[in-house]
């Protein structure tokens, strides 16, 4: 057998589970990592900050289906993964994160920084992933990145992190059988449970008991694929589909049974919806406080039949009538059958009075992003991909635009919610989707600041990507917030040329103070070959946030002026 190193040999495994595509900083730990996927011919991509190449290997998992992979130095390397990997933690996508550290001899200096970059990264990457580990010795390689992938990709999927000392990344090792490597280590689910078949007649006698059934889908539903099943719930049983954030796209949103998003950021007709239901049947949704208005909806004089492949999340949040640990798509298909068999076809609508969704004044002289993100879904084509930031732009986005097809059509950070997101995210978005799909990010101008120098990235590569701003000059959620209080001065910036800084990384760029010229620079953008930077002077006085009084007069707020509980 040959010799080659433990560089290299990580590489062959990457090739072998079909993960096509690393994001990452180099660092001198790293470089012969850097060195094996270059002479190997594996794709690489340099980014500018280790947080948007976790955000990138995030939603390369989600468009893909594969783990998500990036890499970083020792020490202040490790410290930037952490807000990508958290994200990726609480939104339940797998990512493996490789992570340099210093050489084995030196252990006794890592306590702040004596060996040059070193300081605990195990522990400090705990928190933000399933499992933390380590290559003490070359030998242990394969088994170590198998186990990595299983984590990854099994049960609730999430990231992990695979330390390698500099000296381990670059001692020899024998060449190892690749066999046990194939594309499914890497594909996720791994694993899909079925549901115990008494539970799954329970949950059907009480769905066919049901004046108004419904179904709830979030980010479960999406990372089990239960796209068919979810659509075959609406078609043939006549159950009115709603979503969380990270749930938006499991159903064609033109179906006339796709009631939309629900919570603070989303559709009032969508949370009307499901604030009638009787019975709801809740395909993988953690009950996350936004999209439940602080665990007020659904309520708990609601029938609820949670589906989820943890168990630890059934009753976590808001309490469940049934409760079932399986693979969401696999149970989704049970309970459909069984629905068929009890030859279940429900027929209702929402009925009452609908709350005006909230949007931009008439008189603001600013661009609506409402309008914005409309003219979006005018243009772009049904295999097109819209990437959010968090904040403003999730509501925005989540409330107005349609994804015109099932699949993943649509990205938020709806984990942790943490702004900054979108740059890495688009990037992987568009690395991981199927040729000629477009990709359109949309941000606040206080997100893009943390992600600007990947639109270089974007460049380099030539990715069909528009960057799409939001630009009124500042934090403008928090300005909201800082105006109700009667707190000054506010979170303001110095207005900031976008399609300046666009012009100036080599993207083609525009500006936009009307709706009309938006619609010009969307059309420009989608013509232009590679990324496209339309900077949109929007209003600071809107907001998406729907409050729960809309639905229930006589609630007291509990979220505060602007959505925060």
């Amino acid at each position: 057998m040959t010799s080659s190193t433990v560089a290299d040999e990580i590489v062959a495994i990457l090739q072998a589970v079909g993960v096509d595509t690393c994001f990452g900083v180099p660092g001198g730990q790293t470089v012969p990592f850097y060195g094996a996927a270059r002479a190997r011919g594996f794709r690489h991509v340099l980014v500018h900050d280790e947080r948007n190449g976790a955000c990138a290997a995030d939603a390369y998992a989600r468009v893909s289906g594969k783990v998500g992979l990036c890499d970083a130095t020792v020490g202040p390397g490790a410290t930037n993964l952490i807000s990508g990997l958290a994200e990726a933690y609480a939104s339940a996508i797998p990512v493996l994160a490789l992570v340099a550290d210093i050489k084995t001899t030196r252990e006794h200096l890592r306590h702040r920084g004596v060996s040059s970059q070193a300081l605990e990264q195990t522990e400090l990457l705990r928190p933000v992933t399933k499992w933390v580990g380590r290559v003490h010795a070359p030998a242990m390689l394969a088994d170590m990145m198998d186990h990595a992938f299983r984590v990854a990709v099994s049960g609730r999927p999430g990231p992990v992190a695979l330390e390698v000392p500099e000296d381990v990344m670059a001692a020899p090792v024998e060449a190892f059988d690749l066999s046990r490597f194939g594309p499914g280590t890497a594909a996720w689910p791994r694993h899909r449970p079925a549901a115990p078949a008494g539970l799954v007649e329970q949950a059907a006698a009480l769905i066919a008991a049901a004046e108004r059934p419904a179904v709830l889908a979030g980010g479960g539903a999406m990372a089990s694929g239960a796209f068919a099943e979810v659509a075959r719930l609406a078609d043939e049983f006549g159950l009115p589909v709603a979503t969380s954030i990270n749930g938006k796209g499991i159903i064609d949103e033109r179906h006339a049974l796709a009631a939309g998003v629900v919570g603070v950021f989303g559709d009032v007709a969508a949370s009307q919806t499901l604030q009638q239901a009787d019975v709801v049947l809740v395909l993988g949704s953690k009950f996350a406080q936004f999209n439940s208005f602080l665990w007020r909806l659904p309520s708990r004089d609601q029938t609820l039949i949670h589906v989820d492949i943890d168990g630890e999340e059934l009753g976590r949040a808001t309490p469940a009538a049934l409760s079932i640990v399986a693979d969401v798509r696999e149970a989704a298909r049970q309970i459909a059958d069984a629905l068929a068999r009890a030859r279940v076809k429900a027929s209702w609508a929402r009925s009452g009075p609908l709350p005006a969704q909230p949007g931009t004044a008439g008189d603001d002289p600013a661009v609506a992003p409402e309008a914005v993100v409309a003219a979006i879904g005018a243009l772009v084509d049904d295999d097109a991909i819209l990437v959010t930031d968090a904040s403003l732009a999730s509501g925005w986005t989540a409330s107005r635009y349609r994804v015109r097809k099932a699949g993943r059509g649509f990205l938020a950070p709806r984990g942790l919610a943490g702004i900054g997101w979108a740059g890495g995210a688009a990037i992987g978005a568009a690395l991981g989707a199927k040729p000629g799909a477009h990709v359109v990010a949309v941000a606040g101008d206080g997100a893009a600041a943390y992600w600007l120098g990947e639109i270089e990235t974007a460049v380099r590569l030539k990715l069909p990507i528009t960057f799409v701003m939001l630009n009124n000059a500042g934090f403008g959620w928090v300005i909201q917030g800082e105006r109700s209080l009667g707190i000054s001065p506010e979170s303001s910036f110095l207005p900031m040329d976008f399609a300046g800084v666009g012009k100036a990384l080599g993207a083609g760029a525009s500006r936009a103070a009307s709706i009309n010229e938006v619609q010009a620079g969307l059309k420009a953008a989608l013509d232009h070959p590679g990324p496209y930077v339309l900077d949109v002077l929007s209003s600071e006085l809107s907001s998406p946030s729907v409050d729960y009084a809309l639905l229930v007069p006589e609630a007291v707020s509990k979220l505060g002026a602007y959505g925060m509980g």
